[in-house]
């Protein structure tokens, strides 16, 4: 299993990921909305631009694929390089997901260690994350990866926990 930048990734690996959610009736979170995707190469090039420092139209934001030995897509993660108002409340610097097929095996958990490393590799030190109070998988996989509940805040009707992971030189998380 490896972490990987998602531009090098097949539309149809990609295609295959976004199907396995389709079959579950799941959501893929992150991933600069994926799943509403109807043109994956059209996608795809959006993805790439949001990798650039001077792209005006988002956050600057680097996408990575979690890939088995055997290419198969089960997870995806992006992390973005600064954060937003809107960001601080309610998306934090980092995003992930696990196709339903591959949920509840630790591979959550491998997936947000992988993306750490790739945030220190960009200069951050200290990561915001979020989450929903209800998405008790996530809050496991965050706090597994020393992830410690600074707060909760109410956005519109549901609380949202806020967590932080720092990050020190050495690549240790601390």
């Amino acid at each position: 299993m490896r972490l990987i930048n998602l531009e090098d990734v097949t539309i149809e690996t990609i295609k295959s990921f976004k199907d396995s959610f389709k079959y579950e009736k799941e959501t893929i979170h992150g991933s600069h909305q994926l799943q509403q995707a109807n043109d994956l190469h059209k996608w795809m090039k959006e993805i790439i631009r949001l990798k650039e420092k001077n792209y005006q139209q988002a956050v600057q934001t680097s996408h990575f694929a979690l890939i088995t030995d055997d290419n198969v897509m089960i997870g995806i993660s992006d992390v973005k390089h600064h954060l937003t108002s809107y960001l601080q409340k309610e998306g934090g610097h980092i995003s992930y997901t696990i196709s339903p097929n591959y949920q509840g095996q630790g591979f959550g958990t491998a997936l947000l260690k992988e993306t750490l490393k790739e945030a220190q590799k960009i200069g951050l030190t200290s990561i915001h994350l979020t989450v929903k109070e209800t998405n008790e998988a996530s809050q496991k996989i965050i706090e597994k990866n020393n992830g410690r509940k600074i707060r909760e805040i109410k956005v519109n009707h549901y609380n949202v926990w806020h967590y932080q992971i720092n990050i020190d030189y050495n690549n240790n998380i601390m």
